[in-house]
């Protein structure tokens, strides 16, 4: 079956609520796949259109080849992006994200690299995984392998940028050096109330902030406020001076493993 007459009986099947077993052979099975069910959303090279995201950016670059493989596998939860574990096999998957990384200029998935380089077994970077994720609360403002809040920049590759001494510098004293792009402002209210929030978005009328959990995008009219102010204080909080000297070893660790 040709490759438009697949993706008409996929529409019209999955319309049905039923899913094909979808075969597809030979050399260049990943683009194959890629230009009948994803060009739609993400363009033919990876540019990006109106309902997705571009793949050629330097946040999808900076994706690991397993996150890469979830993202497509799982989905991604309140976004567009749709699960596909249902609907193509193991291999289909591997190659439409090997595809995706030639888009991206790269030779391929090297998963193999990827795994011996890790170190996803060692007892302190899971449990510092567990305090990032958990009680430090650090994922509700970064992400890594594209999971995770944005008020704060992704950590993918933090271990290789930071040293020792600078990690722990930027983990005790967050405000001492801000991420560009990631500067907090202040919207002083009629009544009072300050809100502090990351910078988004400037004009003459409106002053744009994401919330501090990351969850919202509020818009703040200017002559319905009593003052917009810059911070030089980072909206991170100074979490890991409370945690105790292993806890704070244990999530060094996970950090310098990413």
């Amino acid at each position: 079956m040709r490759i438009a007459q697949r993706f008409t009986a996929f529409c019209f099947t999955a319309a049905l609520g039923l899913l094909p077993v979808i075969s597809l052979g030979g050399v260049g099975e990943g683009q194959e796949l890629y230009e009948a069910y994803c060009v739609v959303c993400h363009g033919g090279l990876g540019e990006g259109q109106t309902m997705g995201k571009p793949l050629t950016d330097s946040m999808a670059n900076r994706l690991s080849d397993e996150g890469l493989i979830g993202v497509i596998t799982n989905g991604r939860s309140g976004t567009g992006m749709a699960s596909w574990g249902g609907t193509f096999k193991e291999q289909e998957i591997l190659d439409i994200a090997s595809y995706v990384r030639m888009l991206q200029g790269k030779p391929g998935l090297s998963l193999a690299e990827d795994n011996a380089a890790g170190n996803a077994n060692d007892p302190a970077v899971l449990a510092g995984k567990s305090l990032f994720e958990g009680v430090a609360g650090c994922v509700t403002c970064h992400s890594y392998k594209d999971q995770g809040g944005a008020v704060g920049p992704a950590l993918d590759g933090i271990g290789s940028r930071l040293s020792d001494a600078a990690l722990q510098e930027a983990l005790l004293n967050p405000s001492a050096s801000i991420a560009s792009g990631y500067a907090a402002k202040e919207v002083e209210q009629q009544d009072g109330t300050v809100i502090r929030g990351r910078f988004r978005n400037d004009s003459a009328l409106a002053i744009q902030l994401q919330s501090e959990d990351g969850k919202r995008w509020v818009t703040y009219f200017k002559d319905r406020v009593k003052a917009v102010r810059d911070t030089d204080e980072s909206l991170m909080p100074d979490v890991f001076a409370t945690l105790s000297a292993a806890q704070q070893q244990q999530l060094m660790a996970f950090l310098k493993s990413l």
